[in-house]
């Protein structure tokens, strides 16, 4: 008997020690609450600064950057608290900086008119060093908010630690919140390009947001009443924070783990942000893009945290295997693969690369009263991969050669874990695995070679092809019989030669050549994406030119000559067929005098090619590398030096130029005959130069009623029609769709589409070529014209479907 009232006198203790079901309920509210709005905010200053700075890709990059930085400074000061003060004491401290936060929004709320919104005149910032003033906006708009928001996942989950003693309520640990967090964030992204983006505007988003962030700081304060009025609270309850004491899941010794928790959240974070990179860079800077690769990202992270179960290594690191390999095959068939199989491929290697990196982190992971450094070095992690991507690789890379690097390094990082933990399968030989895992990497270039993506010379391929074969009879032998006796020995390390053979040939994969098929002559890169100048010879004339690519896309290219005639004949999107060269070419002030053009996008400088002598074109052009190879730097391109016309190139992003020129000018500013828009970014489309406000500019700089806006919509995967479409109808313009195919390598296919409020488009060539905008053509699905404003705008309902 006395043994059983010891019994039930401990479980008595136990229940008496749990945390009540409404303190469990506040910590989780304000966690989820604290996630959701940082993933929020984060997308609504992205996609309001991005016009701004011209809608380069590079945008949410360093956005990201700026985020993940205020994230370790949050997680440093949870762990500071954490680790130097007992629970009253931070308690009061956090209500403080709350008290601080909500201050310093009333403030930008009387200073901008929005507390998260900055006013116009901050455009300013803008005109400088993009990366600079992008940074400034950021800090001064969410600095604070933000910093506020990072700190309450680890903050609270040590709260919620300290407050359950051990032997309390054994159903839960803090590690529930951090999953419940990760829950949160995601539920943040997905539901802002869904929902939040088509349905408010960002003046509503902003007014919703503030109203959430109130709620939480109510949560938020209550957690703290409950850390402050704990009766153990006012006593010392520090941390040795140099204490890291590992889950008994893997045999890496302590000392060693935190190294790994970095590095595996840095490699998490780079190719995080490298895929991001990818898929903005030829579809659109939108939020859609951004959200889907984070998406990814956190959901690995919630599926591996919130059971152990879940991370399984037979499965996810074989998987990393294909992964990596299926995203090679789609780098080198490049534009040749649909754009939305490249999205699928890309966001499936990044979900094996972050499973295979977070499950490791998971295993790894300390026990819960050692959380707030753990967070701490994961943060630093994923600083550590966000500043090598927005700010080291584009000073050290001419291209986009981070996502590679990134790949390479999770098969490092995992084979570096495989041979730390002595109890992986690493050190348990399997003769044939290691044999097929060979055989795989083997069989890549031989792939890359049957599709034509790579070349290999006949004798090779034929001795390539019998040493395939026979490799794979060996592993078949290998699988069935276990081989001879001399194979099966321990010593002779057969899983350690597979890894490094399969590290080296994944090395020798990824540093292939792929996508530059020409002969390449310069490349560079900077803020606004990556250039290469590139020789080809194309088509069965043999035609030789030399194109300019920004990312996988042609920006434009001139035929090699040395008849100058022939060298400045209008070539790819821009050829006498196309909507530019009708428009330029029929205009009916050609009867009467010059033409007065504005172009917005310079390329190599094609559009000059239609000058004539009196004839003034400016370019607006916001990448100073492309001025300057159109300029004719490297002697590449010679447009704007053969030119018979006056040309005239304005630095920086198109709307604030003609904006400013406005402002400066009024009524006396310049006055264009046609206006042509063409500034893709990459094959990114330039959102904020088609909205309602952009058009209304773009109408006050015209001559009169029979100048034209020509308006290149030549997309692989957004369908620009209906947009345009809706611009006509809302502003009573008169439109025509002009729709060429490609004749040649050097004059490619391209969609403009003309407007105008005169009888412009009765010229008989234009009406020849020209075709009805979708919403008149009979039978067509999508008849449904949206408008794009600067306060509300999405791409989802306007993605091509996959062919």
């Amino acid at each position: 008997m006395a043994l059983d009232d010891l019994e039930l006198e401990e479980e008595q203790q136990i229940e008496g020690s749990a945390l009540p079901f409404s303190s469990r309920f506040v910590f989780a509210l304000a966690t989820f609450f604290s996630a959701f709005l940082l993933f929020q905010v984060q997308l609504i200053l992205a996609k309001f600064l991005l016009p701004w700075f011209g809608g380069s890709s590079a945008v949410w990059t360093t956005c990201m950057l700026v985020y993940q930085l205020l994230l370790l400074a949050g997680y440093a000061y949870s762990h500071l608290l954490a680790v130097g003060w007992n629970l009253r004491k931070q308690a009061s401290f956090h209500l403080g900086l709350l008290a601080l936060t909500g201050l310093w929004l009333f403030i930008m709320l009387f200073i901008w008119g929005s507390p998260l919104l900055p006013s116009a005149g901050w455009k300013v910032l803008a005109r400088g060093n993009p990366l600079i003033g992008l940074l400034a906006l950021l800090l001064l708009s969410i600095g604070l908010p933000f910093f506020l928001l990072s700190t309450t996942g680890p903050l609270l989950q040590s709260w919620y630690a300290k407050l359950q003693s051990p032997e309390g309520d054994r159903r839960t640990s803090p590690f529930f919140l951090y999953a419940l967090s990760n829950t949160g964030s995601l539920l943040g992204l997905i539901t802002y390009p869904i929902f939040f983006e088509r349905a408010f505007s960002l003046h509503i988003q902003s007014i919703i947001w503030i109203c959430a962030f109130a709620f939480f700081a109510i949560c938020c304060a209550s957690c703290a009443r409950r850390a402050y009025q704990n009766p153990s609270s006012a006593t010392s309850d520090i941390i040795i924070a140099t204490s890291t004491e590992v889950a008994p899941r893997t045999s890496i010794s302590a000392k060693f783990a935190p190294i790994l928790w970095w590095l595996l959240a840095a490699c998490g974070s780079l190719v995080m942000l490298a895929t991001t990179n990818l898929l903005t860079q030829d579809v659109a800077p939108v939020p859609l893009l951004w959200v889907m690769p984070l998406s990814v990202y956190l959901l690995t992270f919630i599926i591996v945290f919130q059971n152990d179960r879940w991370y399984r290594r037979e499965i996810f690191q074989p998987l990393l295997v294909i992964a990596l390999i299926a995203a090679r095959i789609a780098l080198f068939r490049g534009t040749d693969m649909p754009v939305w199989s490249q999205v699928w491929v890309y966001l499936f290697a990044l979900f094996a690369v972050c499973m295979v990196c977070h499950g490791e982190l998971s295993r790894l992971r300390p026990e819960p009263r050692r959380l707030t450094s753990f967070y701490l070095i994961l943060a630093v992690g994923g600083a550590t991969g966000g500043v090598f991507v927005a700010i080291i690789a584009p000073q050290i890379f001419p291209a986009f050669w981070e996502y590679q690097i990134g790949l390479w390094v999770a098969a490092a990082l995992l084979a570096l874990v495989l041979f730390a933990d002595r109890e992986s399968w690493f050190y348990h030989p399997k003769p044939w695995l290691a044999l097929a895992l060979l055989l795989t990497f083997a069989s890549v270039p031989k792939y890359l070679a049957s599709k034509e993506l790579v070349s290999i010379t006949p004798a090779v391929n034929h001795a390539y092809t019998a040493c395939l074969v026979l490799f794979a009879l060996l592993t078949l032998w290998m699988g069935i019989s276990r081989g001879p006796e001399w194979m099966q020995r321990r010593e002779f390390r057969w899983n350690q030669v597979s890894v490094a053979s399969g590290l080296f040939l994944l090395t020798v994969v990824l540093m292939w050549k792929a996508g530059e098929d020409g002969k390449l002559l310069y490349r560079s890169r900077n803020f606004y994406g990556a250039l290469r100048v590139q020789e080809q010879t194309g088509g069965p004339l043999g035609l030789k030119f030399i194109e300019l690519l920004h990312g996988r896309i042609a920006h434009g290219l001139q035929l090699e000559s040395t008849d100058p005639a022939e060298r400045d004949t209008p070539t790819s999107y821009y050829n006498h067929s196309s909507g530019a060269g009708l428009a330029l070419s029929n205009h009916t002030r050609r009867a009467v005098g010059p033409l007065r053009v504005g172009a917005v996008g310079l390329g190599v400088g094609t559009l000059a090619a239609y000058s004539t002598p009196g004839d003034v074109f400016r370019f607006y052009e916001i990448n100073p590398e492309v001025i300057r190879l159109a300029q004719g730097k490297g002697g590449f391109f010679t447009f704007l030096k053969d030119a018979k016309g006056k040309i005239e190139i304005v630095r920086g992003d198109a709307r604030l130029s003609l904006e400013s020129e406005l402002q400066q000018l009024g009524d006396k500013g310049e006055k264009y005959d046609v206006i042509l828009l063409d500034a893709f970014n990459g094959d990114s489309i330039p959102m904020h130069l088609l909205t309602t406000q952009a058009m209304e500019l773009y109408l006050k700089h015209l001559r009169g009623p029979e100048s034209l806006i020509a308006i290149h919509i030549s997309n692989l995967a957004v369908n620009l029609e209906p947009i345009i479409a809706g611009l006509a109808d809302h502003f009573g313009m008169k439109a025509t769709l002009i729709s060429t195919e490609e004749k040649n390598q050097a004059m490619l296919a391209s969609d403009w589409v003309l407007l105008t409020h005169g009888d412009a488009l009765n010229a008989p060539e234009i009406r020849a070529a020209g075709l009805p905008m979708l919403k008149f053509r009979p039978g067509d699905i999508q008849l449904h014209a949206p408008i794009w404003t600067d306060d509300h705008s999405e791409v989802f309902s306007l993605l091509k479907k996959q062919k």
